[in-house]
């Protein structure tokens, strides 16, 4: 799996962590859904992380069992001053290697290397979505180097401390506890924040908008990798705003990446059930605005 993803040159690039013997298939799996794996990066004589999924019938919703392995030696001195390690940068075939234009993390490598990478990112000038799963809740000082915090209800309870009954939209749609929660991430430094709230919609909360975008009506079938596809959808959409030099327009990147999101929910698997950006139709969600 996915230790972070780079984006190089408007380019997504992989950073794996793999056990040698199961290098090449998990290249060519890679390589089947359109992801560049000449960066793949590998720990001789450590195995490759394992993501155990279970999947409810009845509704879909999913529990996950992780076990780290090769992504626990990620060490925060590979990151210390450059974003690029140097043995991702030793693997690729031209010497033109830049800086990416957004680091996406999670945390499936150790939580001291990601608070590493936070900090190097941030004095690069380099934006960092953080989606903080498996969630543990990170020093405070470091919030002020997440550009974009994307939590579902459960990492919103751990990172926050709030009740599930502050993640509730009501029946007359008040988003008052919601408001309530991103404003507590926004005093950290927090500037954009987005809890995702499965049938509920996505709440998202900025310096320039807030509000409910509702859930697209979908046959919930698995929602595993539902989260991944909204980040990863998300991100594509503040790249390409960074890259014409224009502002991002949360709300409709908001929209596109619940769009996503609700393509893969009707499909069994996570790297199988992520649809590609012209598969995801025009459908337009209503917007609860704040």
């Amino acid at each position: 799996m996915q230790a972070s993803t780079l984006l190089v040159r408007k380019r997504p690039v992989a950073v794996l962590l793999l056990f040698r013997r199961d290098e090449a298939s998990m290249k060519s799996c890679l390589g089947e859904f359109g992801v560049d794996a000449t960066g793949v990066m590998e720990r001789i004589g450590q195995r490759t992380g394992v993501a155990v999924i279970l999947v409810e019938e009845d509704s879909g919703q999913n529990r996950i069992m992780l076990s780290a392995e090769a992504n626990a030696t990620l060490s925060p001195s590979e990151f210390a001053t450059e974003l690029l390690p140097a043995a991702f940068v030793s693997q690729q075939s031209s010497t033109d290697v830049t800086q990416p234009d957004m680091v996406v993390l999670q945390l499936k490598i150790p939580l001291p290397t990601v608070l590493q990478i936070l900090t190097t990112a941030h004095a690069s000038n380099i934006p960092v979505p953080l989606n903080p799963a498996p969630a543990q809740p990170p020093p405070d000082k470091y919030y002020k180097f997440i550009d974009h915090l994307v939590i579902n209800e459960t990492e919103a309870m751990i990172l926050s401390g709030c009740n599930a009954a502050d993640l509730e939209v009501s029946g007359s749609r008040s988003t008052d506890g919601l408001e309530r929660v991103a404003a507590l991430f926004h005093a950290r430094g927090v500037p954009h924040v987005f809890i995702t709230l499965g049938r509920q919609g996505v709440y998202f909360s900025g310096p320039r908008a807030a509000g409910l975008v509702l859930a697209e009506k979908a046959k919930v079938v698995d929602t595993t990798a539902a989260g991944d596809t909204f980040v990863g959808a998300y991100a594509l959409a503040a790249v390409q705003a960074r890259h014409s030099g224009t502002e991002l327009d949360v709300e409709q990147a908001v929209r596109a990446a619940n769009k996503a999101a609700a393509k893969t929910v009707e499909k069994k698997g996570a790297q199988d059930s992520i649809h590609g950006l012209t598969s995801c139709g025009n459908r337009s969600p209503d917007v609860v605005e704040r």
